[in-house]
């Protein structure tokens, strides 16, 4: 019944709390459905990022012209193989392994590799994914550490090459996995780590930014649950409190203009880092070089600190 009060109708109490409850549950499935689609472009970035990988090399040493270099296969701890490329230096001399980035190969590096052969040290190039890897997915760091862990093994056995001595370069993924295998193996005399980080979830979250252009907080916070979701087996170590065991053994930090958030955390591991130690900041990432004079000045950089850190006298 309609109750009147000076001409005007009122609706019955009960039909203004229906109302009411129509439109909260209209808001709750609104919210769901936004849940929901935020959920699943989290998963699909999440699983686009932990499995992406670039398997096209470009050059070879073949089309570098080069006739000192052998193919070093090896196997990894959970019994996947890995193509690599040792350049051949002056017997008895160290070896730097090249650690490629986040969705990258060994290709990209040949020419810092030739470079370094240029001045008589072994180099070793390897893939961290390859057709026969046991795993299709990537934690973003434990993985390839445990990976470059197996490929130092194989390459100090190899004839002609100091098993004592091994210096390591890696960008990005690679610089990651250099800092762990660095803390825990004493063979490792000397680093270069382009972009490293502390954190696989702060590689993640670069990349989220990357493909987004800067998403927002609530939308890093739901994809970074799913990564760690996706990784939950993963034990990550403590690299920055790792980073006393690397005193004595020289290291250069190298950070670049064009990735700030990567280079804010390179400057923070630098900072507690102990001696000898190196800081230096570029315009670009090895990942984003192009060939040329600002490649050259890159190249030049790593090539000097090796020099003057990993000698080329026998043990």
């Amino acid at each position: 019944m309609v109750t009147r009060r000076g001409g005007i109708a009122f609706p019955p109490p009960q039909t203004a709390s229906g109302l009411s409850r129509r439109l909260l549950w209209g808001a709750v499935v609104l919210g769901a459905a936004m849940f929901a689609v935020l959920v699943g472009v989290g998963l699909f970035l999440t699983y686009r990022i932990a499995t992406t990988h670039d398997s096209i090399e470009n050059v070879t040493p073949a089309s570098y012209l080069l006739a000192s270099y052998e193919n070093l296969n090896f196997a990894d701890a959970r019994g996947g193989e890995h193509a690599g490329w040792l350049l051949v230096g002056l017997k008895g001399a160290p070896v730097i392994i090249l650690c490629h980035g986040y969705n990258s190969n060994r290709s990209e590096l040949l020419s810092l590799g030739t470079t370094l052969q240029a001045n008589h040290f072994n180099v070793y190039l390897f893939n961290f994914d390859g057709p026969r890897s046991k795993d299709g997915f990537s934690n973003l760091g434990i993985r390839e550490a445990s990976i470059l862990m197996s490929a130092i093994a194989r390459v100090t056995k190899f004839r002609g090459v100091n098993p004592h001595r091994v210096g390591v370069y890696g960008t990005t993924i690679g610089a990651y996995a250099g800092l762990v295998a660095g803390e825990e193996n004493p063979m490792v005399q000397a680093l270069v780590v382009d972009n490293a980080y502390e954190r696989p979830t702060q590689m993640f979250d670069s990349q989220v930014d990357r493909l987004l252009g800067g998403a927002g907080p609530i939308f890093h916070l739901l994809s970074r649950a799913e990564f760690r979701l996706l990784t939950f087996r993963s034990s990550y170590p403590d690299v920055r409190a790792g980073l006393s065991k690397l005193a004595g053994r020289p290291k250069l930090f190298l950070a670049s203009e064009n990735a700030p958030a990567l280079r804010k955390i390179a400057e923070g591991l630098y900072k507690d880092a102990p001696q000898p130690k190196r800081l230096l900041v570029l315009p670009r990432t090895q990942d984003t070089l192009v060939s040329g004079p600002e490649r050259k000045e890159y190249e030049n950089q790593v090539l000097s600190f090796f020099l003057q850190n990993l000698p080329l006298r026998a043990d």
